[in-house]
């Protein structure tokens, strides 16, 4: 097998990876700025008693997005499969599909708000009987943030399509969208119209409503090929959705049912409702966090299913290895700056000397965890990704629900609040310690390379020597593989005609994008391309990171021009069995078959 050395400078996987988890988080963090924007200026304008009322509600929001994430994985999940098999109308399919199910879940879940709000108060571990006070102030911040629930259920679900439909711009103008909106409404209400805890709410749904219009705008442009569309619209998508979000679903249920265990053993053990408030305000930065994790789970999750599907180890190896270190990165460096920050942000929300006290020592607890979370919720999207499904479950609720509850009742006990505070950090460190004496129990040896932790079956992919597997930046590099073409083909199985077939597409194809493709980051053009045996037939990819380009749709257009012109294109397009293109995440992949 052929494999040069990488340059990290033009590495596809990179400049497809980077900009879709960034885009990923701040689609994540959409779902959960709006409720802490409320809280801080709950804090700040309302008091300790309004704030801890509205840091109490988010259990329900977990519950809300528990079902969200599930749609909105589960469906980008199997459309990236579809994607990737280049079966555009079957995606387009998935996604009405999905849309159809947020809508349903958004009927329910404001039915419920409406009708049955006690039922969601003792969701959120809050009974009227035990803290009046705080169910006053819960029932009057649903009734204005109700409104909003449809919304902030079809964002959830529709980002996820938009990045594949390459408008991650969007999904960053509508995150600011909602910023910058729910600021403004929420300081409207406290100064100007006084509405209280139920302002509070209602400006969430308004900002939400505005983030939805943004996202929505995608669907007026020319351009996208997701639309709404009924045909080869059927249930049978459901199974493959519940399947491929199934690890989200249990992630969020398990998120959310230790909150609430958190809520219930901070209450029992709490003096006063500083430590309420502390707990609330760590709560607020630790979502916000967390969607850096979740953001590059989101990321990793449908190029891993790409990836494996295609059965590309080495695309693998690298993708896992890069998405791991970036992972680590981004959560080192925001855990640091927070760890610093920690009295300036627990200021930000009150001067109240005993709050502030604990809200340090729990926001610096949270950013000492953080490079754990954030990794291991990415390590989960990867097992998932790899079809691991069982594994994934348990790291799933072993990490969200089964360590953190034991570790929080065990530091609850000993040291109250504190200890419950500390937990969040804890139990991360203890997870990671028990990952890495079972991949040694797997392994039947210390983990010595990075094969060792991505757990791949062993007749994972293709034996080395039986693929192809190059980085292509120039016309040599491309007439080299070309060479390495025909004498693959000669050795599989296929004739001399077969063999010059392949490597002329190899050469045309190849050539065509060094010579023309225009790289989005600015940088020189840069090719992945594999050959590989598949079902009798040779298999040539190629991916790249350069403005769209649609060969099929290139030839269709040209084809009566003059003759002369285009003639590599022209002869790929007619003599190729069978040629698929796509273009996602940003990246154009061409598959050629003969």
């Amino acid at each position: 097998m052929f494999m040069p050395e990488r340059n990290k400078k033009y590495d596809v996987i990179a400049a497809m990876f980077l900009p879709v988890a960034v885009s990923m988080i701040l689609s994540t963090l959409a779902g959960f700025l709006a409720n802490t924007i409320d809280g801080l200026v709950t804090s700040n304008f309302l008091g300790a008693d309004a704030f801890s009322a509205v840091s109490l509600f988010t259990p329900m929001v977990n519950v809300i997005l528990l079902f969200t994430y599930f749609i909105a994985v589960g469906g980008q999940v199997l459309c990236s499969s579809k994607v990737g098999a280049g079966e555009k109308e079957a995606a387009n399919s998935v996604f009405t599909f999905s849309v159809a199910v947020g809508v349903f879940f958004s009927a329910v879940f404001v039915l419920l708000g409406l009708f049955t709000p006690s039922l969601i108060f003792r969701i959120c571990g809050v009974s009227v009987t035990e803290r009046p006070e705080l169910y006053t102030y819960m029932g009057e911040y649903l009734k204005g943030y109700v409104f909003g629930i449809p919304c902030l259920i079809l964002v959830q679900v529709l980002s996820p399509f938009l990045i594949i439909d390459n408008r991650k711009k969007l999904i960053s103008i509508s995150a600011g969208v909602l910023c910058a909106s729910d600021i403004g409404f929420d300081l409207i209400n406290v100064l100007i119209f006084r509405g209280g805890v139920f302002g509070m709410g209602l400006a969430t749904s308004l900002s939400l409503f505005l983030q939805l219009l943004v996202l929505l705008s995608h669907f007026v442009t020319k351009g996208g090929y997701f639309r709404l569309s009924f045909k080869g619209f059927h249930l049978g998508f459901l199974k493959d959705i519940i399947k491929n979000g199934g690890l989200n679903f249990m992630r969020s249920l398990a998120t959310t049912l230790r909150e609430l265990f958190a809520n219930h053993m901070n209450l029992a053990v709490a003096v006063g409702t500083a430590a309420v408030a502390a707990r609330g305000i760590q709560g607020d930065i630790n979502r916000l966090m967390f969607c850096i994790g979740i953001g590059m789970g989101k990321a990793v999750l449908p190029m891993v299913s790409m990836y494996y599907g295609a059965a590309d180890r080495n695309g693998m190896k690298r993708l896992f290895a890069y998405s791991m270190k970036i992972s680590a990165y981004f959560a080192a460096a925001a855990g640091g700056i927070l760890f610093i920050l920690a009295p300036l942000i627990s200021r930000i929300y009150t001067r109240d000397p005993e709050v502030v006290a604990l809200a340090i020592f729990a926001i610096r607890c949270m950013a000492a965890g953080l490079v754990f979370d954030t990794v291991l919720v990415a390590f989960q999207s990867y097992v998932q990704g790899i079809q691991r499904l069982k594994m994934a479950n348990f790291l799933c609720f072993a990490e969200r629900m089964i360590i953190p509850v034991l570790v929080t009742w065990v530091l609850g006990t000993h040291f109250g609040s504190k200890g419950v505070l500390a937990a969040t950090a804890v139990s991360k460190v203890v997870l990671v310690g028990i990952i890495l004496i079972g991949v040694w129990i797997h392994r039947k040896g210390f983990p010595n390379h990075l094969e060792d932790y991505m757990f791949l079956p062993e007749d994972f992919g293709v034996d080395d020597g039986e693929e192809l597997y190059a980085q292509i930046r120039t016309m040599e590099d491309a007439s080299r593989q070309s060479k390495a073409a025909y004498d693959y083909c000669i050795t599989h199985g296929g004739d001399k005609k077969k063999a010059n077939l392949m490597a002329l597409f190899v050469e045309e194809m190849a050539g065509n994008i060094i010579a023309h493709g225009k790289p989005k980051n600015g940088g020189d053009v840069n090719v992945d391309f594999r050959l590989f045996a598949k079902d009798d037939k040779i298999c040539l990819s190629l991916r790249d990171y350069c403005e769209a380009f649609d060969p099929m749709k290139y030839y269709e257009i040209h084809e009566n021009d003059n003759m002369e012109e285009n003639i590599g294109i022209r002869m790929v397009m007619k003599l190729a069995e069978d040629i698929r293109y796509i273009n996602s995440f940003n990246s154009n992949y061409t598959m050629i078959l003969i």
